[in-house]
């Protein structure tokens, strides 16, 4: 753990130094170095993100799906209709489906007794983007480095 958390320091040093690339860019150019500084702010959120992965010991939370306590081998996915759970095989066989709708709500969920849950998995971050150019969007995406079934994933205690 103690590697982790000097790895952590050092990505926390360089998101403050990112930031004040970008106040130093606003001080010498005003708005004209927009770029630099947006480019300072992203890469800022991005090096937090990843300290406080190291920091959560390489995991970060995210959604699973859950028969009781026992996670089920399942992934979300980009779903014609919108997300989903897919299945694996052996999953997909005992369920009688290969996909479960997602949402906290699913009435197919409750019907086949399952329930989703937050959860504690291997974790990473990255910068993620739409569109293209200046037209476009980047935000810090938490993605699964482990098992993308979650057979690594830990469910959160409630509360």
């Amino acid at each position: 753990m103690p590697d982790l958390l000097a790895q952590a320091e050092a990505l926390e040093a360089q998101a403050r130094d990112a930031i004040q690339r970008a106040h130093d860019s606003f001080e010498r150019s005003d708005t004209d170095g927009y770029l630099t500084q947006w480019a300072g702010g992203i890469t800022a959120d991005l090096r937090r993100r990843q300290a406080q992965i190291l920091r959560d010991g390489g995991k970060a939370v995210f959604e699973g799906l859950y028969e009781g306590n026992r996670r089920v081998r399942a992934r979300l996915i980009e779903h014609q209709y919108g997300e989903a759970w897919l299945l694996d095989d052996e999953e997909a066989a005992l369920f009688g489906r290969k996909f479960i709708p997602e949402g906290r709500k699913s009435s197919m969920q409750k019907k086949k007794g399952l329930h989703q849950a937050l959860e504690w998995a291997p974790a990473g971050a990255k910068t993620a983007s739409n569109g293209t150019g200046l037209s476009g969007n980047v935000w810090v995406k938490i993605f699964r480095t482990g098992c993308r079934w979650g057979s690594d994933a830990t469910k959160c205690n409630p509360g």
